[in-house]
């Protein structure tokens, strides 16, 4: 059975998603409140207390596996092949999709730093305002860390979007210098060998030092392939199962053997992100494989994790808002241990409530506006227009030579 038009959302990539956000949200609640202040918390092993309030960083790594997924299939769709990418059109894509949310946090987090709200100011011996605004209009808020050190949380969140952003100012060049698609998995291995060494040994003693541009590479390449391989190669029932189980099963390796990863050297050695990223990748590809036949995701039990994963991009950059408050309400309240249960809820909450209502009334509605001004099509490639307009000569040819012949059959 095909994919009915109207089904947009793959919604396992939604529930992947929400796993990601669900993750980076809960570590940045538990940084502020401790979860172990509750009973169930002080009780709980350490393996997955870790698991649980301590897989954020995981959780950004999965996101940029994610990413490279839907933008090299958003490409697919609009160009049907990678060489044929048009820099206007995806430039202008990612200007629609990206710009008009960060201009409105920038704007509203400089106003937080300049009215001295506690937690948005940033220290002025670390760096400026102004400097602080440059890093983040042209996305090396990243670099700007490793030199001067953490910036405020919400400022924070964007170093990932640095690193993304990053990758994607050179993606529609590669495409269109590597000229084959087959050509795009010698640059995915050029990466796994480059990313985990820029992860360990870049800048050595910096905490933040694998925040550099080439430590994710890997997880953004392995994105980009896995939806290559999803449309290009045709899997069987069988191979897709084994797919299944493999990419699962190193995501959950990494996920949850977290001191196995570790005694094996894999953390040491920044192969537990590039494991987690290709457990990534060939999950995404079952899933899509899925969606293409017209198996969606188990929606039971998944609910809320599509809720939150839907507009993970308006979450992770209004979700710091979200805690704050409510941090500063239960400490303002001086609120028991066993109410942090109802705080981390509440958080959970209204964070996927802020990012619907941010997409739905703000980023969604300028998204499209832009596309429309920008003119971004959603058409294939122009080749397919002139291989109909050259079907369409042959056939007149066709009959044009067809008459000729009746003709001189009336004549005989």
């Amino acid at each position: 059975m095909a994919v009915r038009a109207f089904e947009k959302h793959n919604s396992g990539i939604d529930a992947l998603r929400g796993i990601a956000i669900l993750s980076v949200i809960l570590l940045h609640i538990n940084i502020r409140i401790p979860f172990s202040e509750t009973f169930l918390g002080s009780i709980l092993p350490n393996m997955i207390y870790k698991i649980l309030f301590w897989s954020g960083y995981y959780g950004v790594c999965i996101f940029f596996v994610i990413s490279g997924f839907l933008i090299t299939t958003s490409t697919l769709h609009k160009w049907e092949t990678i060489p044929n990418i048009s820099l206007r059109g995806f430039y202008a894509m990612r200007f629609a999709r990206i710009v008009p949310l960060l201009i409105g946090l920038i704007l509203l987090l400089s106003f937080l730093h300049l009215a001295g709200v506690s937690g948005f100011v940033i220290n002025p011996a670390q760096t400026t305002l102004g400097r602080t605004i440059i890093a983040a209009l042209t996305f090396h808020i990243n670099w700007l860390e490793i030199i001067t050190g953490y910036l405020p949380a919400s400022w924070d969140i964007l170093w990932s979007l640095s690193i993304e952003e990053f990758f994607y100012l050179f993606f529609p060049v590669v495409c269109i210098l590597i000229g084959k698609e087959k050509y795009f998995v010698f640059l995915v291995i050029a990466f796994l060998i480059i990313s985990p060494f820029a992860r360990t040994v870049w800048y050595p003693g910096n905490e933040l030092a694998d925040r550099n541009y080439f430590a994710y590479l890997d997880a953004l390449s392995l994105g980009c392939i896995s939806a290559l391989a999803a449309k290009r190669i045709e899997i069987s029932k069988l191979a897709l199962n084994a797919i299944a189980i493999s990419g699962w099963g190193l995501f959950l390796f990494v996920m949850v053997l977290r001191k196995w990863v570790s005694v094996l050297g894999l953390t040491n050695l920044g192969l537990n992100v590039t494991f987690l990223a290709i457990g990534t990748a060939l999950v995404l590809i079952w899933m899509q494989k899925q969606f293409i036949s017209g198996q969606q995701f188990p929606s039971r039990f998944t609910g809320c994790l599509r809720f939150l994963g839907r507009n993970s991009y308006e979450v992770y950059l209004t979700h710091m808002f979200v805690i704050f408050i409510f941090v500063e309400g239960y400490q303002a309240l001086k609120l028991s241990g066993e109410l942090v249960w109802i705080l981390y809820l509440t958080v959970l909450l209204f964070s996927g409530v802020l990012g619907e209502l941010v997409a739905r009334y703000f980023s969604n509605p300028l998204n499209n506006r832009l596309r429309e001004q920008f003119k971004i099509k959603l058409s294939g490639p122009k080749k397919d227009t002139q291989i109909n307009k050259n079907k369409l000569l042959e056939s007149d040819s066709l009959l044009s030579k067809l008459d000729i012949m009746q003709l001189k059959i009336k004549d005989k």
